[in-house]
């Protein structure tokens, strides 16, 4: 594997079109990230992307209208992250708004139904008898159950972004801008974006029919942005345009206090606060949270504590999630100790030729399995699987993968190429799932490799870092930093800045035995003194006097007993 450079993100042919409406610190970052106007930042809600791009939404409107109209049972059934999650609760809340109460919801268990509606949990649905089910961030590829429920009489509209099989399962209508090849824009809409845009188009069908009429009133589903943003970023899909505009304004919502009680109170226990809450936080605090409890235990508190009204209930669901979240943390590190054993075991030589990782122990916890794969791809940056025993004996996989390999793709060319090896896969291009025979795990990881090896480009494994460049000392300001915090939402594809730069180490100290915290000066000796810190640091860099450092850092707000300052979050020391 090619060794890491920090490389500045080029821009040398880009050109910002509006020069003098906004500063060339910031025309830099911008024009990073693709951004050439000040029209591509402007994220009023009205910008957002038209109903009418969206296929087959119209239909489902109306069959969702027509169960609305006739008081019919609808059963919302979503899938055990916090995309799933947070979609859930946007479709219950938002019809229960549009003055529906016939709707309840259901979320698999991992561990038993499987992901997406599978044929277990299909019949548990008949059992209910629900007129209507609505699929939230899933459904695409379940073919048997959605089968099952239509032979049952029971309507199913998909709302999905996932990618399909080569067949579309038969349900009533399917809203899933990727079923289709034709179809470019909203490609990258979070399964939490894809039931937005259903519940605006209820809305709207309702309004046509005349339905908000005296006593009733016309809800104003921006209040369901807060889910949004959430199950957006959560999921790590593009940020592009019209995803920044729904997280943007979701985070708005958020910082002034306009979104649920459940929430507020899980962003509370996250330690983090209201006016200042951040894509980030999303990322780093709140969403692990809401995963937990769909990785060990049962979704339904995850939804349970987003719909929460009552302070006293949201505390009680905010509260078990964060012990969950905590059980999680600790299972994940052991695991992922286990993990960098047995790669210490391969031989060095075999471990930098292969192009992906496929690790695999019988007792590891198959709902920790993602994370510690997404771990392994940061640290070694290339496609990893690690797999887990499941209860019936399957293998159970988890995928992540590096721009430029598209996961799902290349775990088709290993399924057809290898013919029941795969029992069943699914995902998209960063993230996939997968379960295998216990005894295929030999030949799926050779086709894995093989797959990666033939189709993959090998510029794919550039592991080059990117950074914006340096800062001068007039912006190692709060002012500078809340304006750069102002150009968010930062998240995948449209990442964070980071800088590169010199200072002199005034002081440092150890905080709890693993992090670094750190008094800089500028070399400039410009009088500006500035926090850091380096989390998580070897022991070696701990021990170390420095006196002068090289770091790649971000420039972050802190706060700490209500009062605001700037401070260095040093990702590498260079």
């Amino acid at each position: 594997m090619n060794r890491s450079e920090l490389v500045v993100r080029d821009i040398e042919t880009k050109k910002f079109s509006d020069e003098n409406s906004i500063d060339p610190i910031f025309q830099r970052i911008l024009l990073a990230r693709d951004v050439t106007t000040a029209a591509q930042i402007d994220y009023q809600l009205a910008n957002m992307l038209s109903l009418d791009v969206i296929r087959n939404l119209p239909e489902a409107a109306q069959l969702v209208c027509s169960c609305i109209r006739q008081q019919q049972q609808i059963l919302i059934f979503g899938d055990y992250d916090a995309d799933g999650a947070t979609s859930t609760a946007l479709c219950v809340k938002a019809l229960k708004l549009m003055g529906h109460e016939q709707v309840d919801y259901l979320m698999p268990d991992r561990f038993v139904d499987g992901y997406g509606l599978s044929l277990s949990i299909a019949k548990s649905i008949v059992d209910i008898k629900p007129d209507c089910v609505i699929t939230v961030d899933n459904g695409i590829a379940s073919h048997d159950g959605i089968k099952l429920l239509r032979d049952n009489k029971i309507e199913v509209i998909v709302t999905d972004h996932h990618l399909p099989a080569d067949e579309l399962p038969d349900a009533s209508v399917i809203v899933n801008q990727n079923a289709w090849t034709d179809v470019s824009e909203g490609r990258n809409l979070a399964g939490v974006g894809v039931a937005f845009y259903l519940m605006l188009a209820v809305r709207r069908e309702l309004r046509q029919q005349g339905w908000f009429a005296a006593p009733r009133t016309e809800p104003n589903l921006a209040i369901c942005l807060d889910l949004v943003a959430i199950g957006t970023v959560a999921d790590l899909v593009p940020l592009d345009y019209h995803n920044r505009i729904l997280v943007n304004e979701g985070l708005r919502r958020i910082r002034s206090g306009a979104c649920g009680q459940g929430l507020k109170t899980l962003i509370e226990i996250s330690s983090k606060h209201l006016d200042n809450f951040s894509s980030t936080d999303i990322a780093f605090s709140v969403a692990p949270r809401i995963n937990a409890a769909g990785r060990l235990d049962d979704m339904t508190i995850g939804v349970q504590c987003l719909l929460a009204d009552d302070p006293v209930q949201a505390h009680a669901f905010a509260n078990e999630l964060d012990n969950i979240n905590q059980v999680r943390k600790d299972l994940q590190q052991q695991m992922a100790l286990e993990a960098q054993q047995k790669l210490k075991e391969l031989d060095q030589q075999v471990l930098d030729s292969q192009l992906t990782i496929v690790l695999f122990q019988a007792d590891w916890h198959e709902g920790i399995v993602g994370i510690v794969a997404s771990k392994l791809k940061e640290k070694y940056h290339r496609p990893c699987i690690v797999f887990a025993t499941a209860e019936n004996g399957e293998l159970k996989g988890s995928g992540r993968s590096i721009a430029g390999i598209h996961l799902r793709d290349m775990l088709d060319v290993v399924d057809k190429r290898n013919p029941g090896a795969i029992l069943k896969f699914g995902g998209h291009a960063m993230a996939a799932g997968l379960s295998l025979q216990a005894d295929s795990l030999a030949v799926f990881t050779r086709g894995f490799e093989q797959a990666i090896n033939e189709f993959v480009d090998p510029a794919c494994f550039d592991t080059d870092i990117e950074c914006d460049g340096e800062l001068e000392a007039q912006h190692f300001s709060l002012d500078f930093a809340n304006q750069l915090q102002n150009l968010s939402p930062w998240g995948q594809r449209f990442p964070m800045p980071s800088f590169v730069g010199e200072f002199d180490v005034l002081s440092q100290r150890v905080l709890g035995g693993k992090h670094l915290k750190l008094a800089l000066g500028l070399e400039s000796n410009s009088g500006v003194v500035i926090d850091a810190i380096a989390f998580f640091q070897p022991k070696a860099i701990l021990e170390q006097s420095h006196e002068q450092i090289r770091i790649h850092y971000e420039l972050n707000l802190n706060r700490f007993r209500d009062i605001d300052s700037v401070q260095l979050l040093i990702r590498d020391f260079v």
